[in-house]
């Protein structure tokens, strides 16, 4: 099993940005962009349906205030895989399911 660890800043909902790229898995569109804010860098998430499978790729850009219009291929390469769609799908929300239990919404949102 493959991991990356980015600390993600409190400036945007990041929670429901991959929570929402990995929904959208399951729409019309077999690609996925969203990014984290790590202040000042940009963690760039590309997710691409192929068949049952996601390749999940992570791309850092040194600063997300100037990185909008960057072509994906510019950004620092930082981690990629590629996992069925369903256990990613699952995975996340297991995770998500486990903050609502250990904060609540009302936490989530404090912190």
């Amino acid at each position: 099993m493959t991991k990356h660890l980015d600390v993600v800043s409190y400036c945007t909902n990041a929670l429901a940005d991959l929570l929402k790229g990995v929904t959208g898995l399951y729409g019309l569109y077999d690609v996925q962009r969203f990014s984290f804010d790590l202040e000042p860098a940009e963690a760039r998430w590309i997710l691409r349906r192929r068949g049952d499978n996601v390749h999940i790729t992570i791309r850092h850009f040194p600063d997300v205030s100037t990185s909008f219009d960057v072509p994906d291929g510019q950004g620092t390469l930082e981690w990629t895989s590629t996992r069925p769609r369903t256990c990613l799908a699952h995975a996340v929300l297991m995770a998500a399911e486990k903050v609502r239990r250990t904060h609540g919404e009302d936490g989530y949102l404090r912190k």
